[in-house]
């Protein structure tokens, strides 16, 4: 769950800057639904993990952060290589130069993800929540994959 969490805080990250920077309007319409559902998708795991913890009654989480324990505890920061991209992305110009790198960083997220969820299934898990979110995840992930390669396609 710790690194579903982190590569979700990244590609939540991503795509509340794409809202404001992409330029193509299926991407930015990408954006907008990936920042809802990382939310949503951040919250569920959090319940899962502290489930005194919850949006009704946690801390909310700051951009770059995402609140992963009790709210005595620190939150879930970036780390290297998510905040490297998001440098990345920061650094790339609103429009056609954003999109394309936006685009890529999300393929790389959405495999990374796709690989995390794989691996967890395989592992013969014994938390039936916990192997529930993943299987959802899971076809999530690969609709999102489907999405993007359709995007890149016509953006070529």
């Amino acid at each position: 769950m710790q690194q579903t969490m982190q590569l979700g805080l990244a590609a939540l990250e991503a795509s509340r800057m794409a809202q404001q920077k992409a330029q193509d309007a299926d991407l930015k319409r990408f954006a907008t639904f990936e920042v809802q559902e990382q939310a949503t998708l951040s919250e569920v795991l959090r319940s899962m993990m502290e489930p005194a913890v919850t949006a009704a009654t946690g801390p909310s989480p700051q951009p770059g952060q995402a609140s992963a324990a009790p709210a005595d505890a620190q939150p879930m920061q970036l780390d290297a290589r998510s905040r490297e991209m998001i440098q990345r992305l920061q650094n790339a110009r609103a429009g056609e130069a954003f999109d394309r790198e936006y685009l890529q960083v999300q393929m790389e997220g959405h495999s990374a993800l796709l690989q995390v969820q794989t691996q967890y299934l395989q592992s013969n898990p014994h938390n039936r929540e916990q192997t529930n979110v993943a299987k959802l995840a899971r076809t999530v992930i690969v609709e999102h994959v489907t999405l993007l390669e359709d995007i890149q396609s016509r953006m070529k």
